[in-house]
């Protein structure tokens, strides 16, 4: 007969389980309830373990057996997780204890919190079945057969769940939010997580079995056996619904479409297609294998009605001459051999040139040309890059010309003709085609999330679009020779951009950039001696009788780095403030935090969903702040959390307030993984008139070396430390 205290302790298990269960149906409960039910789960269990008080006076006592050892184990880092994944999730808290949001920062506290709440659901459920011996031990053998049997099938669903949801990614610290589906029945959702449950609790009991021998000095097999027929039930439908959904031709989702990046940067390179709209790779004194590109009109742009679009875009109608197109990125052995360094990021046998100025890529184009016995398209000096258009050497593509290769006859916003997943380029692959406005419900999008490969890699490990073209969306951006700004839409035939400027035009999107950012309308611009981990270049070369005219650009006249110095930041979870307090300690500098007049929601997912928004209709929110004397400064550090891979909007809001001409603008960004995005394109495209210094990107608080890295940052862009 059980005593009322046993009675309580098992009624306080059960609601222990039911919590657990509906804390990690997040889409179930939605913000709110989450947090409450998270106090709910933290009250209980501090009675648990009053009630089980008992125990913990027992701990030093008696001696250790391989069962007690293991319970204590278990115990013990169950307790841990748990209470991490409460501390961490009242650093949230946005509704339970408001009062405690950001005691942690709240972008560690969201990496810890996904991770502990799963080490806590998996702990739980071996703690669970370490005691599930006892706990069937009134069964009559057949219905114990039957438990067993039952919880081996369900073990074997249950793992293939886990396996298929991406949880190891959250165990392990790799990720800060989880894709959550919100189309399947919310009954549904937590019987999937009972599934899982029990799968770790039939861990659990083959830990239980094999700590504890009986008197035989012999291990029971009948929990093993049920663990290795639940694997292979768990196995067996991973394997069989993956090749379901690729028979089906589903988008398969990231924990379905993973694939190594090793094995991706050493994919074979392919053949291009020479068949495709009569644009054949010809074989020329060159002997080259640039394809032929025939010369036509076609709509340059993207029309209002193409989602991500920015009003840079302008749709007109344009007419290209011919010209020949390297079918891959410039690759880093070939650019070495000609200049005798390799600048890139990346190092690997395939992978284009990275981190390349778009005065590096003119000089790389010229030592091509001479190595051929080509005349050199360009003429450098003086302060200026002098392009003769009649020359039949390499030279970087007009944007035209860039744009007409990578459609190949397409006008949807990628040459693939449906929206780019992860199997279709490199590219930041959880971010695919409009995921901002759908990011808690990602089932609708036409590509789902997929791998983030965090690197280039080789040229030509994907397909081809349809003129045998290779990565033109993705991997790294490529420069064009035009100056950025508004189209001349009466200029229509063979285009070379506007007469003046202060930056480039490079196009395609790199391997850390997000779907939108990788629209074959997409601009993105950069000063001439701007390089990055993602920029790279394409030459082509004349096809035909190419006009007997010259074209110069000027080389940015770098402004003197000797003035007053200004820290400007905006700040959400705190990890920019952070870094530009930690600025400010080491240099002489007046600093200004910018906050928005409507202040952005202190809850996370609230504010993920504002500040789309805002980007979506390129809002300007209005500032607190006000600079009376902005002309005094000739450096404005520029600090931001990239946000949806681009700057918030209030820093667009600062950059339309003032005068930046003659200034120096040097960004600092907080970020998650995407480095800087397309942020630096937005402060170039937005500040027209300054100079951009080297910019720091720092991975969320910046671990410990913050300190070191802000020091060589400053060191690099000639600014005094005290």
């Amino acid at each position: 007969m059980q005593t009322k205290t046993g009675i309580i302790k098992r009624i306080v298990d059960a609601v222990l389980t039911v919590l657990l269960l509906f804390l990690m149906a997040y889409q179930v409960t939605s913000d709110v309830l989450h947090e409450w039910l998270g106090i709910g789960m933290t009250v209980t269990l501090i009675l648990h373990h009053i009630l089980n008080r008992k125990w913990y006076k027992s701990v030093f006592k008696g001696k250790y057996t391989s069962y007690r050892i293991t319970m204590t184990a278990v115990n013990t880092f169950m307790l841990a997780a748990i209470a991490l994944t409460a501390l961490s999730g009242m650093a949230m808290s946005g509704h339970a204890v408001p009062f405690m949001y950001g005691f942690i920062n709240v972008m560690t506290a969201r990496t810890l919190h996904l991770a502990m709440s799963y080490w806590s659901f998996i702990l739980m459920g071996i703690h669970i079945g370490l005691h599930i011996k006892a706990m069937t031990a009134k069964l009559p053998d057949k219905g114990k057969i039957v438990f067993n049997a039952i919880l081996t099938g369900v073990s074997g669903v249950g793992l293939w769940l886990f396996l298929k949801s991406g949880i190891i990614n959250y165990i392990t610290f790799q990720t800060h939010f989880a894709f959550l589906d919100y189309t399947t029945a919310k009954w549904l959702i937590i019987l999937q997580n009972l599934a899982m449950l029990l799968f770790f609790v039939l861990v659990g009991y083959v830990l239980s079995e094999v700590a504890t021998k009986g008197k035989d000095k012999k291990y029971s097999l009948k929990p093993l056996i049920c663990f290795v027929i639940a694997v292979i039930i768990g196995i067996v439908l991973n394997l069989a619904v993956k090749e379901s959904s690729t028979e089906n031709g589903l988008w398969n989702s990231s924990w379905q479409t993973s694939q190594s990046t090793s094995a991706q940067t050493t994919a074979k390179q392919k053949e291009p297609d020479t068949t495709a709209q009569d644009h054949t790779t010809v074989s020329t004194a060159v002997n080259d294998s640039f394809i032929l590109i025939e010369g036509g009109s076609f709509n340059m742009g993207s029309p209002d009605s193409e989602n991500w679009r920015i009003d840079d875009e302008t749709l007109h109608e344009v007419t290209v001459s011919a010209f020949y197109i390297d079918p891959y990125e410039a690759l880093q052995s070939d650019y070495e051999a000609l200049m005798s360094s390799d600048p890139s990021t990346f190092d690997g046998e395939g992978l284009p040139v990275d981190n390349i100025s778009w005065l590096e890529a003119v000089k790389y184009a010229n030592a091509r040309s001479k190595a051929a016995g080509l005349t050199p398209a360009y003429t450098i000096g003086d302060g200026e890059v002098v392009w003769d258009r009649s020359a039949n050497g390499y030279r970087l593509p007009t944007e035209a010309e860039w744009e007409y290769a990578c459609r190949a006859g397409t006008e949807t916003p990628f040459n693939t003709e449906h929206s780019l997943s992860a199997d279709d380029a490199n590219f930041y692959g959880h971010y695919p085609y409009e995921i901002e406005e759908n990011y808690f419900d990602d089932e609708v999008l036409e590509a789902r999330p997929g791998e983030y490969r965090q690197t280039t890699v080789a040229v030509g490990s994907f397909e081809p679009n349809a003129w045998g073209l290779y990565d033109c969306h993705g991997n790294v951006n490529e420069w064009c020779w035009d100056y950025y700004g508004e189209y001349d839409t009466s200029q229509t035939v063979a285009p070379t951009g506007t007469e003046s400027g202060t930056r480039h035009v490079y196009r395609g999107g790199g391997w850390n950039d997000f779907a939108k950012n990788m629209r074959s309308a997409y601009r993105a611009a950069g000063q001439a001696d701007m390089k990055s981990y993602n920029l790279g270049v394409r030459l082509v070369r004349n096809a035909d009788n190419a006009p007997d005219k010259k074209l110069t650009a000027k080389e940015n006249v770098k402004p003197e780095k000797d003035g007053k110095v200004l820290i400007a930041y905006f700040s959400w979870s705190g990890n920019t403030r952070d870094i530009a307090h930690s600025i400010d300690s080491r240099i002489d500098a007046d600093i200004i935090e910018l906050t928005p007049a409507k202040p952005y929601s202190t809850d996370y997912n609230t504010v993920l969903m504002e500040a789309q928004e805002d980007q979506h209709k390129n809002a300007r929110p209005e500032l607190n702040e006000h600079i009376d004397n902005m002309e005094q400064y000739d450096i404005i550090l520029l600090g931001y959390p990239n946000w949806w891979a681009s700057i918030p909007m209030p820093i667009a809001t600062f950059l339309e307030s003032y005068d930046f001409s003659g200034k120096t603008i040097i960004p600092f960004c907080s970020h998650g993984g995407g480095r800087f995005g397309q942020s630096l394109t937005a402060i170039a495209k937005l500040a027209p008139d300054s100079d951009i210094g080297e910019g720091l990107s720092v991975h969320y608080s910046g671990g410990s070396t913050l300190d070191d890295d802000i020091s060589e940052w400053i060191k690099e862009n000639g600014i005094e430390e005290k």
